[in-house]
């Protein structure tokens, strides 16, 4: 019972020492840049590969990992221009960079990775499948000036969404969108309709 709440008070006291860092890293990025608009439970992971425009929201539960670790050779970077909206529990990976231009936006559970595992090295190569040895690929990803990603879009590496255009919900998109088109996900299909119950058919 003693070494159960030990485990607990040393799991707690991390936990708090977490929640200090990212609220002292949080602060410092209001300090600096007064017109941006951060709110609860946001993550930011490598603070000094973040630049922020003016009048930018980033909305709850949100996770900016801006790369600067040994396993992306310490480069990466997330720039949001001016007047950019990021929405709730948004996931923007920019290890191999990210770029949101002015007026662009993400509605939210948007997904942004600009870095991959690079299976085709792996089958080049032939060697094994470990997650372990699989490389890692990085490309920059841009969002254009005044564009528009939908709820639960999933943006791939190398990916440049045009000036004007927009994503469509829950879109996978792992080639450019021109500027001022609309990128589409297949819609939902009715694939078999039932009948309607019968008087007297109850279960």
């Amino acid at each position: 019972m003693r070494s159960a709440n030990l485990g607990f008070f040393r799991w707690y006291f991390k936990t708090l020492k977490n929640q200090y860092k990212q609220a002292k890293i949080i602060y410092r990025i209001k300090q600096e840049n007064p017109t941006v608009t951060i709110e609860d439970d946001v993550t930011i992971i490598g603070p000094q590969n973040l630049i922020l425009g003016k009048n930018v929201v980033i909305q709850k539960g949100t996770i900016l990992h801006c790369g600067g670790k040994s396993w992306s050779n310490y480069q990466g970077k997330i720039t949001i221009g001016d007047n950019c909206q990021v929405g709730p529990y948004c996931i923007l990976y920019g290890a191999g960079e990210i770029e949101m231009k002015m007026g662009s936006g993400l509605a939210m559970g948007v997904r942004v990775l600009s870095q991959q595992l690079d299976m085709s090295r792996v089958w080049r190569e032939g060697n094994d499948m470990s997650t372990s040895t699989i490389p890692l690929k990085f490309e920059k990803v841009v969002i254009e000036e005044g564009s528009w990603i939908a709820a639960n879009a999933i943006i791939l590496p190398g990916v440049t969404i045009g000036k004007g255009s927009g994503v469509s919900p829950g879109a996978i998109v792992h080639k450019n969108v021109p500027p001022f088109k609309l990128a589409f996900a297949p819609p939902a299909r009715i694939i078999k309709s039932t009948p309607p119950e019968r008087e007297g058919e109850k279960d």
